[in-house]
């Protein structure tokens, strides 16, 4: 079983998460407390957008869905939606501020 490092960055705070390969950031906020928030995990609302500082090539392709949400957004290429992606490797991401 392979592992990768999710660090999640909020504000001046950085965390690092080991999880299995091909899991999502879904998984990983359920087993771990995180600042990684959720609401329709349909690539319909943007609050889970996150930026990804390293690592982009770590995460799957974009859905259909993600990709028109991020288009309609005006979304920067180094954003993604955390409920569509799914980690192959290590990634760093960063999170609004609340």
């Amino acid at each position: 079983m392979r592992e990768a490092n999710v660090t999640i960055v909020a504000g001046r705070e950085a965390k690092t998460y080991k999880i299995r390969v091909g899991l999502g950031f879904q998984a990983l906020c359920a087993r771990e407390k995180t600042p990684l928030e959720f609401d329709c995990r349909e690539a319909d609302c943007g609050i889970c957008i996150v930026r990804v500082l390293d690592g982009l090539a770590n995460l799957t392709d974009k859905t259909d869905a993600e990709r028109d949400f991020l288009i309609a957004m005006r979304a920067d290429d180094d954003e993604r939606l955390a409920c569509q992606a799914r980690i192959q490797g290590d990634v760093r991401v960063q999170v609004e501020d609340a």
